[in-house]
């Protein structure tokens, strides 16, 4: 008997962006619903006793995402807005993503358990993104995020969680297995450029009719547009520039930039909007042409359509339009994120991790449906087997009243005729049934009611006996006889009722067996076989921290 796989408490996908990390969760609880929220990309080093400080008093005023902190041993980092507003931490592009990447994933557990109210020992499923370039490091990232999530502290004391399951995917790769899903089988006719277009990178993945390789990275991310435009001003700061350029549009809209400015007189101010303007138009047109040069460079001679992905593809699509207008064009594949899960109004910018999540959870839902399908089918051959004819769903309540009226005292049972029990016209619905009500009802049926129409058919045959005897004669028989006859027949009664308590136990006994069988369900690896995720992007996927399978 294969061991059942467990359900983890909770289901998360991140995407580490260079400006803000994106998390989407959704409690496994039955009837639970998913859920959203960002965190800045600052990550910096503080004593946990100054963090405490700051946390303590706010735990329960404040979002948890907006005071996250996590230790492992000595070593303490704040995360996100804390970091950022308090520590003066920055953003941080120089080194690995991953490296960061483990202290914003423990935060981000963190900021779940409050959330979803799991406590501070529960089990995760994740999910998340790497650049193209970095992607053979997510065997080692998944390593070292399953030893330290066992043990970590928190503003809120020490976090136990273990990972069931997780999963890593290239950027870009949440929109490839929306857009490839609802080709359905065309997919594998066609050959689509995925273009992903961040903050701090590009990357682009093909699916060459069906088969998709591993990407390819650079760092024309919308940091090279930043970059540009300090090397034209004086030196902004990176992530409010950033934020200020993609607010101001095409049409590069002046208060965004007054946000920034640094001088405060009116004509000093206008003037250094002014500057500033002219520095992101010149920064623009030099940036866009590095981009589409390298994305030619990259693209296949036989590419059918491009799929262009990412907040700052979006911020360029008048110049990526223009440059790739022979190609059969598409941004985010159409995704729409649902307005109650994108309270911060990112938009386009969060669809990729959507795509991640909903794919990622659907696995999950599959691994229920078919364990319930495969409970029913074993219920069904054990019935068809058993001798028995199955229960029809219409019987279903008559099964129950049986049942219930075998449990009464006899003083309360009816005396009836069996003909005036309540009959179910053909014209009903049928009852649906649960697997509860199936395993259990055929033995049901199959005792209860013989109980009662032997118990009852005995009883008529003495009624029936003794109206039919003349009064007279009953008073001249002797008294020894009518002792004998009656109890003749209740030895023969008692006879039967032990018979059919005997076929009770034993076909309870048969039902507790199935009952048994039925809480087994397939394997996680049986479940993972029809996934289509050995079409899709080449990760790494792990299941407790334990088995890693290559999908290429």
């Amino acid at each position: 008997m294969k061991k059942k796989p467990s359900i983890p408490d909770a289901i998360l996908a991140i995407d580490f962006g260079g400006l803000s990390t994106r998390v989407f969760c959704q409690s496994s609880q039955a009837g639970s619903k998913a859920s959203s929220f960002v965190m800045e990309s600052q990550v910096g080093p503080v004593s946990q006793d100054i963090a405490n400080c700051f946390t303590k008093p706010n735990l329960a005023s404040a979002s948890p995402e907006n005071i996250a902190w996590v230790a492992i041993g000595n070593e303490c980092r704040a995360v996100g807005y804390l970091a950022a507003a308090q520590f003066n931490a920055h953003i941080g592009l120089a080194g690995l993503k991953y490296s960061s990447a483990l202290y914003k994933a423990l935060a981000a557990l963190w900021v779940v358990s409050r959330k979803l109210d799991l406590g501070n020992q529960f089990s995760a499923a994740i999910s998340v993104f790497l650049p193209p370039g970095e992607f053979n490091d997510s065997k080692q990232f998944f390593e070292l995020l399953s030893q330290y999530s066992a043990s970590f502290e928190t503003p809120t004391g020490k976090l136990s969680v273990t990972l069931d399951k997780t999963q890593a995917l290239q950027e870009g790769g949440g929109i490839a297995l929306i857009h490839n899903s609802n080709l359905g089988s065309a997919f594998k006719q066609r050959v689509t450029a995925f273009v992903m277009v961040g903050f701090r990178n590009a990357s682009i993945i093909v699916s060459a009719r069906g088969a998709v390789g591993k990407g390819k990275t650079s760092d024309l991310g919308m940091v090279k547009l930043v970059d540009l435009v300090q090397e034209r001003t004086s030196n902004y700061d990176a992530s409010r520039l950033a934020l200020s350029i993609a607010s101001s549009g095409v049409s590069y809209n002046r208060p965004y930039f007054y946000r920034i400015a640094r001088n405060r007189e009116d004509a000093a101010k206008d003037r250094e909007v002014d500057q500033l303007i002219e520095a992101v138009k010149l920064s623009r047109f030099d940036y866009a042409r590095m981009l589409s040069h390298w994305i030619n460079e990259v693209l296949p001679p036989d590419l059918d359509e491009i799929v262009f992905c990412g907040g700052t593809s979006e911020y360029m699509k008048p110049e990526l339009r223009n440059q790739f207008s022979h190609y059969s064009l598409s941004w985010h594949a159409g995704i729409t994120v649902p307005k109650t899960l994108d309270p911060d109004g990112l938009g386009c910018r969060i669809a990729d991790v959507y795509g991640l999540f909903s794919y990622f959870k659907s696995q999950f839902e599959v691994l229920r449906q078919r364990s319930v399908a495969a409970t029913s089918q074993r219920a069904e051959d054990t019935t068809s087997t058993s001798g028995d004819s199955p229960v029809p769903p219409t019987d279903i309540q008559s099964v129950k009243e049986c049942a219930e009226q075998s449990t009464k005292p006899k003083s309360e049972e009816p005396t009836h005729p069996k003909s005036e029990q309540p009959t179910h016209p053909k014209s009903e619905p049928p009852t649906q049934l649960k697997i509860e009500q199936f395993t259990h009802a055929k033995s049901e049926q199959s005792t209860e009611q013989k109980i009662e129409e032997s118990t009852e058919q005995k009883t008529e045959d003495i009624t029936e006996q003794k109206i039919e005897e003349p009064a007279e004669q009953k008073i001249e028989e002797p008294t020894e006889q009518n002792t004998e006859d009656i109890t003749e027949q209740n030895s023969e009664i008692c006879a039967q009722q032990k018979a059919d308590s005997s076929i009770k136990d034993s076909s309870l006994d048969a039902s507790d067996e199935l009952s048994d069988e039925s809480n087994t369900e397939p394997s996680l690896e049986d479940s993972e076989a029809n996934l289509d995720a050995a079409l899709l992007l080449g990760g790494p996927y792990r299941g407790a921290g334990k088995k890693v399978r290559n999908y290429a």
